[in-house]
């Protein structure tokens, strides 16, 4: 049996061991990444918590609003049901 290939991963550098027979990757051998500064990973904390409390503000305004969203959408689709009460609903997986 010959030997595995070693070879660099060009992207993030990780070191691949590939069995030639099969030409599938055997063992990965990830790189480390370097130690980071404490304060910027405090840093980079602080801003992602005031990103999440946007999206979270952004998140409960819109389910505020959505059940009056909703009612309006089903009546509009009552009014239109009540104009053709023969014709049926289009199907969404109908593709015209």
């Amino acid at each position: 049996m010959p030997e595995a290939l070693d070879i660099t991963c060009p992207c993030c550098e990780a070191l691949l061991k590939i069995d030639p027979e099969t030409m599938t990757v055997v063992w990965v051998d990830k790189k480390k990444a370097p130690a980071k500064d404490f304060d910027d990973l405090v840093s980079r904390v602080a801003s992602q918590k005031d990103l999440v409390a946007e999206k979270f503000a952004r998140s409960v305004e819109q389910t505020k609003h959505q059940h009056t969203i909703l009612d309006r959408k089903f009546e509009e689709a009552r009014k239109r049901a009540a104009l053709n009460p023969n014709e049926r609903p289009r199907n969404p997986f109908d593709n015209e």
